[in-house]
């Protein structure tokens, strides 16, 4: 008897073992890449090199400043704008109306830019606080992946993908 327990104590002591270190692993991987890679995205590996063109750079961050005032005017007022795809990020009446206070941050992450279209990668946090200055509608830190398109000597956000 004490020939079968031995094995099958060592058997299952490898095993715990194991799956201790793949679940550390998996943790470790999931904490490493969370930022980006989440996005379950062939185009995330754009993100593993850096734009070093100063004028695409300018570029995207004029594309990001303009697209801030979308997440401060409402779905209503947006179809008089030419936003874009970037009209997705506008609230409805209804919140900009109970908030008294709308913080947005748009981080630029990367760009490229070839001919009339490209894209940018941004993470951004939209928060809508009450009169008590308690959040009562918010986005954060969403990494999200914007194509470009020059129409009429002017870029313009054509299409956004985020993680789901």
């Amino acid at each position: 008897m004490k020939k079968v327990i031995i094995p099958a104590l060592l058997i299952l002591s490898a095993c715990i073992l194991s799956a201790c270190s793949k679940n550390e692993n998996t943790e470790k991987y999931i904490y490493e890449t969370t930022a980006y890679q989440y996005i379950n995205d062939p185009n995330h590996k754009e993100l593993q090199t850096k734009c070093e063109d100063k004028e695409q750079i300018e570029i995207a961050k004029k594309i990001i400043k303009d697209s801030e005032k979308a997440f401060k005017i409402s779905l209503q007022e947006a179809s008089d704008r030419d936003l874009g795809a970037c009209s997705a990020y506008c609230p409805d009446k209804t919140v900009l109306d109970n908030a008294s206070t709308t913080n947005v941050s748009i981080e630029y992450l990367n760009t490229k830019q070839d001919g009339d279209s490209g894209y940018i990668w941004v993470k951004y946090t939209a928060e809508y606080l009450d009169d008590y200055g308690e959040g009562f509608k918010g986005s954060y830190d969403v990494v999200s992946r914007w194509e470009i398109k020059k129409e009429n000597n002017e870029w313009k956000v054509t299409k956004i993908t985020e993680a789901i």
